[in-house]
């Protein structure tokens, strides 16, 4: 006999959901109980599955590290790291630049003012990073979040966080020049990131 699971969606309210703090669920991380190869992050207190990266998803991250390279001596970058944004939301994102420490973030996690541009590939996970990531990213104060649409070939820049939306959004495509606020001398096309 098979049985239908159920989406977190489909729980009846009578029934009780066990949802995790961000501190119980890095204890989780830190302890091991969940790793890198659980692929999930947590949303809205609740562990969630992570959408699969195919083969672009993989080159641009290969592509983004190569492009960003000049600015590390400047900033610290971040591929798929862990980045508690508040309570009940620690996300992975694909790609952070970070601002560099002496001590580096050997005792401590990446916090969103640490963060001066975020980067989401967005293949299948477009509809999360757009309407489920984005707000949070806002509210947390995250300056600067592009959204790199795979398959379109285009970053949506947002920029100007405010409550839980970003005032200044622009989409960029082909031979558009992009360059992160944090390093305004540093540029590239958006062709560039999807070669």
């Amino acid at each position: 006999m098979s049985t239908m699971p159920l989406s977190i969606a489909d729980i009846p309210p009578f029934l009780p959901v066990s949802r995790f703090t961000t501190e119980k669920y890095l204890h989780m991380v830190d302890a091991g109980v969940l790793g890198p190869s659980d692929k999930v992050e947590l949303i809205g207190g609740v562990v969630v599955d992570m959408s699969p990266a195919g083969i672009p998803h993989n080159q641009f991250l290969i592509y983004i590290v190569d492009l960003f390279a000049p600015l590390l001596t400047d900033f610290q970058v971040a591929i798929q790291a862990t980045l508690p944004l508040d309570d009940g939301n620690v996300f992975d994102p694909d790609f952070m630049l970070l601002r560099r420490k002496a001590e580096g973030y050997k005792q401590q996690y990446p916090q969103p003012e640490d963060v001066q541009l975020l980067i989401e590939a967005s293949g299948s996970s477009l509809k999360r990073d757009r309407e489920v990531k984005l707000p949070v990213y806002a509210a947390a104060g995250i300056e600067e979040y592009w959204i790199a649409d795979l398959d379109q070939q285009a970053v949506i820049v947002h920029r100007e966080p405010k409550g839980i939306i970003y005032h200044a959004i622009e989409s960029r495509s082909n031979d558009d020049i992009l360059s992160p606020l944090a390093a305004p001398d540093f540029s590239l096309t958006v062709r560039q990131l999807f070669e």
